[in-house]
């Protein structure tokens, strides 16, 4: 008998076509969610790091008992020797691998204050949103502003992009206003970036809330983790100071101000308590 030889049936053109674009429309429609459970499940990994640094933080200072009477970061600093993390990874306290924030890929920073004579710790990054995670936020931007390798850009680009991304300046917190001379202000004030160079990036505070660079006038600093006030009066109310010429304190040739400390002093700024 002669044997009928089979046919080799193969997909056609139109049918591979088909197949295609419907392998295209769901991965359109999985990789936005994967990618979104992805950045929620790193949002969550860095909150459990940070609260588990804090709490690691607090049993080092059992250890150290000084830890327990700082005010400040710069004061644990002082204490520990070397960077706070840095000594937490060396002594036990944690791992290597909890110290960098999973969204950012970038180190956390120590935030010690006092509330109501309480200690408060925290570690930071851009993932929080607090002054000096606001801090951090803005020396992203003016990095990818610079990001064709010039060092200085214009000031005011930066304004606008931290309004452009963030659709407004961080406001200034009830806690700190409330320790100020602007208290009774019943306007708010909002944190507005300013780059004394890539390195150096402080926080002018001004009731404007707009892209401008309010002429330049703060009521309130915010420079390594200190804040400071303007003293000069307005028809017997605190007023802001002018800082147009605040670059001078970083100018290479021939400062017009020794130091910031000199500028602050100069320009009638004081320390907040």
């Amino acid at each position: 008998m002669l044997q009928k030889k089979k046919k080799n049936q193969g997909f056609t053109l139109v049918e591979l076509i088909v197949v295609i674009v419907i392998i295209l429309i769901l991965a359109a429609v999985a990789v936005p969610s994967i990618t979104r459970y992805v950045q929620k499940s790193k949002i969550a990994k860095c909150a459990n790091q940070r609260h588990e640094l804090a709490t690691q933080f607090q049993i080092m200072g059992t250890d150290v008992p000084e830890l327990a009477v700082c005010t400040l970061e710069k004061d644990a600093e002082m204490i520990l020797g070397k960077d706070v993390l840095d000594y937490m990874v060396e002594k036990g306290y944690c791992s290597q691998d909890i110290t960098v924030c999973p969204v950012y890929n970038e180190k956390y920073e120590l935030d010690i204050s006092v509330e109501n004579g309480q200690q408060h710790v925290e570690f930071i990054c851009q993932c929080v949103d607090s002054v000096k995670g606001y801090v951090s936020t803005c020396s992203k931007y003016y990095n990818e502003l610079t990001h064709n390798g010039k060092d200085y850009i214009i000031r005011d680009k930066l304004i606008e992009k931290v309004m452009e991304e963030k659709g407004g300046f961080m406001k200034v917190s009830g806690v700190i206003k409330n320790k100020t001379s602007f208290a009774s202000n019943k306007e708010e004030l909002y944190w507005k970036p300013y780059f004394l160079s890539k390195d150096k990036m402080i926080l002018f505070a001004t009731a404007d809330n707009t892209a401008s660079n309010s002429q330049w006038k703060a009521n309130l600093l915010y420079i390594d983790g200190e804040v400071y006030q303007s003293t000069a009066i307005d028809k017997g109310k605190a007023a802001p100071t002018v800082i147009a010429d605040i670059y001078n304190v970083n100018k290479k040739d021939e400062p017009q101000y020794a130091s910031m400390e000199a500028y602050l002093k100069a320009k009638g700024f004081e320390k907040v308590s």
